[in-house]
């Protein structure tokens, strides 16, 4: 069994190892994600449910429990990933003792997957993965890095980690109209994004960092946008509905007139908005005109339970409707 394999049916499986394992796997990554500029918009099939999760940062034991549930179907669902894999210590203690990697963990696991499925599971890049474009606080991937590899070769991992997270891409859509991205839209002035997504800041800034005006806190990056910006750039690339996450204060809610929904995969938030370690499903084939055609599920006790949307802002009415995708 090859590297790739032994992390993604273990993601513990670098710990304790040399730290030359821990190259060879990042040398397999790399070649499996060869030829991804980090700037392309991903277009999914909706032959299939797609299964999405949100902001995990470093809650592995979830985060596996979500990547089997969409890998156990026949055929396997599409799995995608909004991002911020990393950061933040790991699940809902500050310094925990049990789970001292879970940033190391998570990532491995991921990349080990999108490297050994590349067509199936998609990781799209969140702040977190984009230190180097825009500074993110709270940065502790490299200090968990340093208490499992010795210290003289965490630096040499830590950049060639940050070398993969820059080739994901930084957006996503279904067939059937979803899109997808980790926290917002791009500028008005740049909302047709065509067949990919640019490379510049004004655009990574929008998608990665941006947020619906009644989540917003000025983080110093980033910027606002109105249910009204949202509509305008769904209609612009015949879209139908978003799905974010980054701001965990909606979290599990529709909000935009069914138009947007937050979710995040880590019980680090689960005390936020309505609470629980969420994953949604975008499903087969059928056009998705607002969130109520998604399905939501909460992780309890290590099973995806069915999870009710409700509206979290004013505009709770039906949405009308948007043109096919």
């Amino acid at each position: 069994m090859d590297l790739v394999e032994s992390v993604s049916n273990d993601p513990c499986h670098l710990q304790g190892r040399p730290v030359a394992d821990f190259h060879a796997f990042l040398d397999a990554v790399e070649e499996a994600l060869r030829g991804s500029d980090g700037a392309s918009l991903v277009r999914l099939p909706s032959d299939r449910p797609i299964q999405v999760i949100g902001d995990s940062h470093g809650d592995y034991a979830s985060v596996e429990r979500a990547v089997r549930y969409a890998r156990a179907h026949d055929p396997p669902q599409r799995f995608v990933g909004l991002g911020d894999y990393i950061d933040r210590a790991t699940r809902s203690e500050p310094e925990p003792t049990s789970l001292p990697g879970g940033s190391v963990w998570n990532l491995a696991f991921l990349l080990a997957w999108a490297a050994r499925a590349p067509h199936e599971v998609i990781l799209l890049r969140g702040n977190h993965e984009a230190p180097r474009r825009f500074p993110v606080p709270v940065m502790t991937f490299l200090k968990e890095l340093r208490r499992e590899v010795p210290r003289g070769e965490a630096l040499a991992i830590y950049s060639r980690c940050l070398d993969l997270c820059d080739r994901l891409p930084a957006a996503a859509v279904s067939e059937n109209g979803v899109f997808l991205a980790h926290g917002g839209i791009p500028p008005p002035h740049r909302w047709d994004l065509g067949r990919s997504v640019p490379v510049d800041a004004a655009v990574l800034e929008g998608l990665l960092w941006s947020d619906p005006i009644e989540d917003y806190e000025d983080r110093g990056v980033g910027f606002a946008y109105t249910a009204q910006e949202l509509e305008g750039f769904l209609r612009t690339n015949g879209w139908q509905v978003m799905i974010k996450g980054h701001a965990p204060v909606h979290l599990g809610r529709s909000m935009h007139g069914g138009r947007l929904l937050t979710i995040h995969t880590s019980d680090l938030f689960q005390r936020f908005g309505h609470q629980g370690i969420l994953m949604a499903e975008i499903p087969a084939k059928r056009p998705v005109r607002s969130t109520r055609d998604l399905t939501v599920r909460r992780l309890v006790n290590g099973s995806w339970r069915p999870y009710t949307i409700e509206e979290g802002t004013r505009g709770s009415h039906a949405p009308d409707p948007l043109p096919e995708p």
